[in-house]
């Protein structure tokens, strides 16, 4: 099978002030190869902590960013793969950035990603909904 890493920058999540599209800031490296070396690395973490949401195992540590790594399940048709996300905190604003590390056909690893992209895209939109919220009750 090919491996087919995909580094995306998500649209900005609006956690502290104004949305930013795109960062100045260098992509963080993935940091493996293979899904294999994540999964390693991630289950001798003690600060990881493991959930199966929806028959994903999923990864989620705190610090020094906020990072959910989305294993997906044997089965998917983009398996083996993992989604990172990361939410960085910059000058610039706060923003998620995605990287996928695909080792299934290309077609399949696009549209895990792709996948991936909606649903961030969707959770920056319900923030900037609560963030408007919460600057109408504060100006009340």
């Amino acid at each position: 099978m090919k491996r087919f890493a995909i580094p995306f920058l998500a649209a900005a999540l609006v956690l502290s002030g104004a949305a930013h599209a795109q960062s100045k800031q260098e992509p963080r490296p993935l940091g493996y190869k293979k899904v294999a070396d994540a999964l390693a690395a991630l289950q001798k973490n003690p600060d990881a902590k493991l959930s199966h949401p929806g028959g994903w195992t999923t990864y989620a540590i705190q610090k020094p960013e906020v990072a959910v790594w989305s294993f997906v399940p044997q089965g998917h048709e983009a398996y083996p793969a993992v989604v990172r996300r990361l939410v960085r905190k910059t000058d610039e604003g706060t923003f998620v950035e995605m990287k996928v590390l695909c080792e299934a056909k290309q077609d399949a690893c696009r549209r895990l990603a792709v996948h991936f992209q909606q649903m961030t895209a969707q959770m920056q939109q319900k923030l900037q909904e609560m963030q408007a919220q919460k600057g109408q009750e504060a100006k009340q």
